[in-house]
C-alpha cells in the first residue's frame, strides 16, 4: 500500500569499514546519522520532482531576454561607433575641400604670377589647372617666394599635370601639351641646332628643352640625328 507522503523502509547490510566511512562523511557534512546522509545521497541522485514544462518556458524566457539585452547593448554601442566614425569621415571631407580650395587659390595666383612676370595680362575668373592648359609651362623658379611650392605642385600633381623633377627646381606641365612637345622633340626634330629646336618646339617648348638639356634628362644621338630621353623619370612619363 502506497500514497502520497508515505514512508517505505529499506534495509541494507555493509562491512563495518564501509559503515565507518558512511559514518564519518555523515559526521563531516554536517548529517545526525548515517540514515540521513545516504537518503540525502539518493535524492540527490534520483530528484522526486521532474521539472515542468513551465519551469522550461521561463528559463528560455529568460535566456532570451537575457541575450536580447546583451545584443541591444552591443548594437547601441555600435550605433554611436558608425556615427562617430560618419562625423570623423565629413570632417575630413570638409578639411580636404577646404584644402584643395586653398590649393586651388594658390595654383591661380602662381601662374598668374608666372604670366606677369613674362608680361602677359592676367585672365581672371580661372582654376590653377585651367591656367597652367593656357599657359603650358610652369617652372618653380618664376614663383614669387609667398608660394608654398610644395603645395602647389602635389595639386598639381593630383590634378593630373606632368611634374618633372630636375636637380634644380621642378616644372609642371599640362599634360596635353607634354605629349605634343615630346611627339616634336623626339620624332621631329633632327638637329641639335637651338635655332631648329626654338623654331619646332616654340618658346615655351624651347625653354623647356633647354631646361631638360642642362639637367642631362635628355641626350642628342648624332647617328640616328635624334633626342632621346636619358633619365628614367623622362622616359616614364
Amino acid at each position: 500500500m502506497s500514497s502520497e507522503g508515505s514512508k517505505r523502509e529499506i534495509r541494507i547490510l555493509v562491512d563495518e569499514a564501509l559503515y565507518r566511512e558512511l559514518e564519518k562523511r555523515a559526521i563531516s557534512e554536517g548529517f545526525s546519522d548515517v540514515s540521513s546522509y545516504i537518503l540525502s545521497l539518493i535524492t540527490a541522485r534520483i530528484p522526486l520532482e521532474k521539472p515542468s514544462l513551465d519551469s522550461f518556458e521561463r528559463l528560455r524566457a529568460r535566456l532570451e531576454r537575457f541575450i536580447q539585452d546583451e545584443i541591444n547593448k552591443s548594437l547601441a554601442s555600435i550605433e554611436v561607433l558608425r556615427r562617430q566614425v560618419t562625423d570623423l569621415t565629413q570632417r575630413v571631407e570638409e578639411l580636404e575641400d577646404r584644402i584643395k580650395s586653398i590649393e586651388g587659390r594658390e595654383a591661380v595666383e602662381a601662374v598668374e604670377a608666372a604670366v606677369e612676370k613674362a608680361g602677359r595680362p592676367r585672365k581672371p575668373g580661372k582654376t590653377g589647372m585651367e591656367r597652367l592648359r593656357e599657359d603650358k609651362v610652369l617652372f618653380e623658379s618664376s614663383l614669387p617666394p609667398r608660394i608654398q611650392r610644395d603645395r602647389l605642385f602635389s595639386y598639381f600633381e593630383r590634378m593630373g599635370a606632368v611634374i618633372l623633377h630636375l636637380s634644380r627646381e621642378r616644372i609642371a606641365v599640362d599634360p596635353e601639351y607634354w605629349r605634343e612637345f615630346k611627339e616634336k622633340l623626339f620624332n621631329e626634330v633632327k638637329s641639335s641646332s637651338e635655332e631648329e629646336l626654338k623654331r619646332i618646339l616654340g618658346d615655351k617648348g624651347f625653354a623647356l628643352w633647354k631646361n631638360l638639356y642642362e639637367d642631362g634628362m635628355i641626350v642628342y644621338d648624332s647617328k640616328t640625328r635624334s633626342w632621346k630621353p636619358a633619365s628614367g623619370e623622362l622616359r616614364d612619363k
